[in-house]
């Protein structure tokens, strides 16, 4: 059995991470992910990147939207989803990336009103993972 972390924006992915979990699961593997987060002292941020560096196996799904970029401690002003993605790979973990086509229709709601850090974000994603 392998845990997995799985990675990306909620609110816009959500039926994504559903379908996600379930297949994990019914193949016998943890799935790791925000949705099963209880209240704790630790930082949200400390808690995913922790759980990153415990998985077996990273899986992180983008679409267009970059996600929420923590104000304490992010010089880089990197979202959550970028530094766990960048925790993957410091920790040499196997990275499962799956992109939204950029040709498929998305919701509007769904979509950052200015697509730079997601662009760049998803160029990255492309050249090392395709």
């Amino acid at each position: 059995m392998a845990k997995v972390f799985v990675s990306s924006t909620f609110l816009d992915l959500k039926e994504c991470r559903q379908q996600v979990s379930l297949v994990l699961r019914k193949m016998g593997h943890e799935d790791v992910a925000m949705e099963y987060y209880v209240a704790e002292d630790k930082r949200p941020v400390d808690k995913c990147l922790a759980d990153v560096a415990t998985c077996d196996l990273y899986v992180g799904i983008f679409a267009w939207r970059y996600g929420w970029i923590p104000k304490r401690n992010n010089r880089a002003k990197l979202s959550i989803t970028e530094m766990e993605y960048r925790q993957a790979v410091k920790k040499n973990k196997t990275c499962l990336v799956f992109l939204l086509d950029g040709k498929a229709p998305w919701p509007a709601d769904f979509i950052d009103d200015d697509k730079t850090r997601i662009k760049r974000f998803r160029d990255r994603l492309s050249e090392k993972h395709s």
